[in-house]
């Protein structure tokens, strides 16, 4: 405990940054018991701290000593227990006489502190001897954990032999695939997976478990083994260990795999809705199931079906030329190496940080010792095994074969490889056009022509439509005073009254509920059934066994308006495809995009008189995207998937024949006939009182480090191959953000040095503005290590004095907490910064309290940045708005650089992302340019 002659809070901002930031995140995690005069921090806090952190705070050194783990007994019976043996630093010899106490080791009359790792593992082995003898099978999970706390490269070393083979593989999810059994029934094949983080912070994406082999002797055992077992044993010394919710999950799939055909058929009809029912939880927990795109759509049956090949495009490799040489570039000095000597380089390197050494000795040539080259050696010698394997391996055809074909799946008519489903247009409807009396909010110009457009729709007998305005031009409100029209129409008796849907992402529902009570005069709709989260408790009806629908189809037959999440459609599809609504709303309805996805096919079940389709970015990867969203609205009118793909995905495709089939000119008289499927308009031509939106390319010169790590990067491309070069890329992206993110990461950089990166620098020379104005400024940025509150927050709270870290939100923060920032950014005044990912933080927020964007790291969609922006450029901005794109450059150099290239292709998609019906994302095509314009700057060197 430290004990101050002063206030806490006075002590730490006096401290070094690293020793300040780690106090301050210590306070976030462990909650630190701390009064005016002291504090106390927990032995996990201590052990948390970096070493530059623990020197600052004056701490003990870490301790030099490694350990080794040995089993006595046998695992998961009584009495095993496992051993922990100190060993002298580098050696395999006993450290005699080291003791522990806490975060400490007393080792040669010496304290040394315990760092992270290092500390878990202990605190595992002693949780794992103290795992009592009616709960054995907990051994497992612990010893799993410790296991993956130690890493394959630890674990190798462990000199207990049965421990060094023994595997245990743990699984956070669960799925499964449909097969048959021996009668022809359909069968439910677990499939048990893991979750892993990506660096763009985007959510968690879930991998396999095991392999196919293991699949499938986890379903014979998980037949044989009682009910609610938690550890699986396969074979080779691999065991399968469960949580305590995926172990209930696996004790219903067990049931539905011994239960009748028509059982399980239902399971795979609806399998995350019944699981929670048979689990007997609400519909708002958090499941284990992740659903896969292995179902179709619009279902009518379950049959045998093989999934279709798409995209039928396929576009000829880039294909790469892989010169010989390759080396490191320090300092500006270039030290060729061979191929064949960078692996005895990373070797020699090593021992070399190890022994003090300044330089080591390779093949003649005298390379600087430092870890930083030492990880670039590494980056060299992944290539070159990479281009070896490359070169000496056979040309494999892709394997096209569907590995379900056979198995009995959900089959719809997907309109994939024929037009089947064709109905874009029924007999005119009744509707007197105008707006309606209900708007507390008159429309704008632009608002009252896109009100028109949809009653058009209506009345021509249009089975749907897509409004894809740019963001911010109120969308919510045209859609609204639309229904609010349709619901006048029926209460007049001008057309049959039946319910409307509402579809959106669950964080935008409660936007929604706000929506209509700001625009629309009481009692807004009508009555209205709330469809998602908790509120699906109170529909929930009968049991999934029975075949029934799983909600209360009367209440949303009876109601006025429904508003519900994709989710929720697409777990009880057959109850909302029972109900007939009159017209049905997709907000961001990017989400039924993919023609394979089981969300997709839900949406495209429903049975409605009209579905009207709202997505600023109806294009966000390819062409496709559209079609499968106006396959939705107007089923047929594009034509079958394979035609349309054919016709206008090719590289020499005209595009303009696609955008006069569907675009709607406003100029163009729209009331006297159908109008055309599609409607856009931009903010720039058509938001009066909007304030003006400056753009801002902010060039600079790489800091040598900087173009020390770049330059590294750049020449990896020598030996990389086709995989390699999108590597390369990969690393220069990095790298142009800051070097330390391929240096080992910012967190082993230790303190995050803005003098050491170009777009850093220009960062804070514009924040530096910013805060003398007393505005406030968003930073989209991908990588999480820079997120971290050690990192950027730190830095931006010590340089502006900020009372609390900057706010962070990325795709970790829950849609509750995210919107508790948002509401807090928004309400408190002055100076403030907010760090956001482009995907978590690019879709559903309103941050006008902002008027700064600065875009520190490039989505390669520009489409997704522009969403970034249109956060703070949106209807109730006041203030004029500023977006910033700060590039480093090569020294000398101002064309070739890798964001100089980035931003030409950018501003390129940008344009023809302008006419919607050019795809913005980056295509093989597009990075062989990139690299194109990137080589060029080698060859000027």
């Amino acid at each position: 405990m430290w004990v101050l002659d002063g206030p806490v809070v006075d002590w730490i901002s006096s401290l070094p940054l690293q020793a300040a930031a780690a106090l301050e995140q210590a306070a976030q995690t462990y909650q630190l018991n701390q009064d005016s005069s002291s504090i106390r921090v927990p032995a996990h806090a201590v052990a948390s701290f970096s070493e530059a952190a623990a020197r600052e705070l004056g701490l003990p050194p870490k301790v030099p000593l490694g350990f080794d783990v040995r089993l006595s007994g046998a695992m998961g019976k009584p009495g095993a227990t496992l051993a922990i043996r100190w060993l002298q630093p580098g050696k395999t010899v006993s450290a005699r006489g080291a003791s522990v106490e806490g975060p400490w080791v007393h080792w040669d009359e010496r304290l040394y502190r315990i760092p992270s790792p290092m500390y878990e593992a202990l605190q595992l082995a002693d949780e794992f001897n103290r795992v009592p003898d009616e709960a054995l099978d907990e051994q497992f999970r612990v010893w799993a954990r410790l296991r993956e706390l130690l890493g394959e490269d630890s674990a190798g070393g462990l000199t207990d032999g049965f421990l060094r083979s023994f595997r245990v593989v743990t699984a956070t999810a669960l799925s499964w695939s449909l097969s048959t059994d021996q009668r022809g029934d359909i069968q439910l094949d677990p499939v048990l997976l893991t979750s892993q983080q990506v660096d763009d912070g985007q959510d968690p994406v879930h991998l396999r478990a095991l392999t196919e082999e293991d699949e499938s002797v986890f379903a014979k055992r998980l037949d044989q083994l009682r009910s609610g077992a938690s550890a699986f044993p396969l074979h080779n010394g691999t065991y399968v260990v469960v949580d305590e919710g995926l172990q209930q999950a696996l004790a219903k799939v067990k049931e539905l795999r011994q239960a009748s055909p028509a059982q399980r058929r239902q399971a795979a009809l609806r399998p995350e809705a019944m699981l929670k029912e048979m689990l007997g939880v609400s519909e708002d927990a958090t499941t284990v199931f992740v659903e896969t795109e292995r179902y179709a759509d619009r279902v009518r049956d379950i049959a045998e079906w093989v999934e279709p090949v798409l995209p039928w495009i396929k576009v000829s490799p880039q294909k790469w030329d892989a010169p010989t040489a390759c080396g490191l570039r320090i300092g500006g000095v270039e030290f060729p190496l061979s191929p064949e000597s960078v692996m005895g380089a990373c070797d020699a390197m090593r021992e070399a940080i190890a022994t003090g050494k300044s330089t080591v000795d390779v093949d003649g040539v005298h390379l600087p010792v430092s870890a930083a080259n030492l990880a670039a050696l590494e980056q060299l010698q992944q290539a070159v095994q990479k281009r070896n394997a490359s070169l000496n391996s056979d040309v494999v055809s892709p394997d096209l074969d569907d590995p379900a074909s056979g198995k009995k799946v959900l089959v719809i008519e997907t309109n994939h490889d024929d037009n089947s489903f064709q109905c874009s247009k029924v007999q005119e409807r009744g509707g007197k056009p105008g707006l309606p009396g209900g708007l507390k909010t008159p429309p704008k110009v632009h608002q009252e022509l896109g009100i028109r457009w949809l009653q058009a729709h209506w009345t021509s007998g249009s089975k749907g439509a897509l409004l894809c305005d740019d963001m911010g031009l109120g969308k919510t409100y045209q859609s609204l005073a639309f229904l609010q029209w349709l619901r006048e129409q029926m209460d007049a008796g001008v057309i049959p009254s039946k319910p409307l849907l509402v579809v959106a992402p669950v964080g935008l529902l409660r936007n929604w509920e706000r929506e209509i009570q700001s625009h629309l005069l009481a009692p807004g709709i009508g009555d209205t059934v709330l469809a998602y989260g908790e509120h699906l408790k109170a529909l929930r009806r009968g049991k999934h066994r029975d075949g029934t629908a799983g909600l209360d189809t009367a209440s949303l037959s009876q109601a006025q308006l429904v508003l519900a999440n994709y989710e929720a459609v697409s777990d009880y599809q057959l109850s909302f495809g029972a109900v007939n609504f009159a017209a049905v709303v997709l907000d961001e309805a990017q989400k039924v995009k993919s023609p394979k996805a089981r969300m997709t096919h839900a949406i495209k079940g429903l049975n409605c008189d009209f579905m009207l389709a709202m997505t600023g970015t109806p294009v966000e990867n390819r062409l496709a995207d559209l079609w499968c969203i106006a396959d939705a609205v107007q089923p047929g009118a594009l034509g079958d998937l394979k035609e349309f793909s054919q016709r206008f995905e090719t590289p020499d495709a005209d595009v303009s024949v696609l955008r006069s089939l569907v675009w709607q000119e406003e100029e163009d008289t729209f009331e006297a006939s159908t109008p055309r499927m599609l409607l856009r308009r931009l903010k720039s031509d058509k938001l009066e009182g909007l304030p003006p939106k400056h753009e801002h390319v902010i060039r600079k010169v790489m800091p040598a480090r900087q173009h020390e790590a770049y330059s590294r990067a750049l020449a990896m491309k020598e030996l990389s191959g086709p995989e390699g070069v999108l590597g390369m890329i990969h690393a220069l992206r990095r790298t142009s953000l800051h070097p330390a993110l391929t240096e080992g990461g910012a967190q082993a950089a230790g303190e995050i040095r803005v003098e050491d990166s170009a777009r850093m620098q220009a960062m804070i020379e514009v924040l530096d503005q910013v805060a003398r104005e007393g505005e406030k400024a968003l930073i989209f940025l991908e990588s999480l290590d820079l997120q971290e509150a050690t990192q950027l927050p730190t830095l931006l709270k010590r340089r502006y004095g900020l009372k609390d870290l900057p706010m962070v939100i990325n795709g970790e923060v829950g849609a509750n907490q995210r919107q508790e920032r948002v509401e807090k950014f928004q309400e408190t005044g002055g100076f403030d910064v907010m760090l956001l990912s482009p995907k978590a933080g690019g879709v559903g927020l309103t941050l006008t309290a902002a008027n700064h964007v600065i875009h520190l790291s490039r989505w390669w969609n520009p489409a997704v940045e522009d969403q970034c922006s249109d956060r703070v450029y949106r209807i109730g901005q006041t203030k004029p708005v500023h977006i910033y794109y700060p590039l480093a450059l090569i020294p000398g150099d101002d064309e070739h650089s890798f964001d100089t290239q980035l931003q030409m292709l950018m501003e390129r998609k940008r344009r023809l992302a302008q006419n919607l019906l050019a795809a913005p994302a980056f295509s093989r095509e597009d990075y062989a340019a990139l690299l194109s314009g990137i080589g060029a700057a080698a060859d000027v060197r």
